[in-house]
């Protein structure tokens, strides 16, 4: 029986220049380190970066970062977020061996990273150059996509006012018997949902979650969070969230 991919998503750590600088009254430092040990014990084969590693988009905070995630899995792998400045981060993740795709192989899967960034912009966007990885999905085999925007309303109105735009754009091109599921950041909570026969899966915060439903940002007091995804070579797949608890 074959063994699953254990991959790894972690996103918007927020991290500062300033290793004590708060964001949104916590520590983005110690609140990944304190998620860190948690993840470990999954022993993940991969790691997703889904954006938002640094609130300034400093070459120090991602510095830091990847220091803090050596060694954490096999294979990491990267997508910038709204906060994130890509011509500062891609060298520096480009030495330490992380990797941009924007296809991966792994586990028998095809690991689809989609950049929805847009410079000064909240939002998020995805022209035609940016979709065209999409295009190259071999049809029959199971795809998981990675985006960092929500590509669907998560129903808190703190945060679906800075979705990704016109994402019909990405759903035109997605087919269920390939993708089986969009993964995303952003939204600063779990969320799960569905479109078009396709999961839609959130990664939480690794530094601060804001409570499901809420008009303005209220802080989640359950701490840290990160999403798991066991992925199998013919297509089966599992996903739950860890926490530092």
């Amino acid at each position: 029986m074959p063994q699953p991919f254990t991959l790894l998503q972690l996103s918007d750590s927020h991290l500062s220049a300033d290793p004590a600088a708060s964001y949104r009254g916590e520590n983005a430092d110690a609140n990944l380190l304190s998620l860190l040990p948690a993840c470990r014990l999954l022993a993940p084969d991969g790691l997703v970066l889904s954006g938002d590693v640094a609130e300034d988009a400093s070459e120090a905070a991602y510095e830091r970062a990847g220091k803090m995630l050596d060694g954490l899995a096999v294979g990491t792998a990267w997508i910038p977020g709204n906060h994130d400045d890509q011509a500062v981060m891609a060298p520096v993740f480009d030495r330490l061996g992380f990797q941009a795709g924007p296809l991966l192989e792994w586990g028998g899967w095809q690991i689809v990273l989609l950049d929805s960034a847009v410079p000064n912009r909240p939002e998020g966007y995805l022209d035609e150059a940016r979709l065209a990885p999409l295009d190259q999905l071999a049809p029959g085999r199971p795809a998981l996509v990675f985006v960092h925007h929500q590509p669907l309303a998560v129903n808190s109105p703190w945060i679906d006012k800075y979705p990704l735009t016109e994402p019909e754009r990405l759903w035109a091109r997605l087919e269920p018997e390939t993708v089986k599921a969009v993964a995303f950041g952003h939204v600063h909570q779990a969320f799960s949902g569905n479109k078009n026969g396709i999961a839609c899966l959130s990664s939480p915060s690794t530094v601060a979650n804001g409570q499901p439903g809420s008009a303005r940002f209220t802080l989640d007091p359950t701490g840290p969070k990160a999403r798991w995804f066991r992925l199998w070579p013919d297509g089966r797949w599992l996903s739950g969230i860890v926490s530092a608890g």
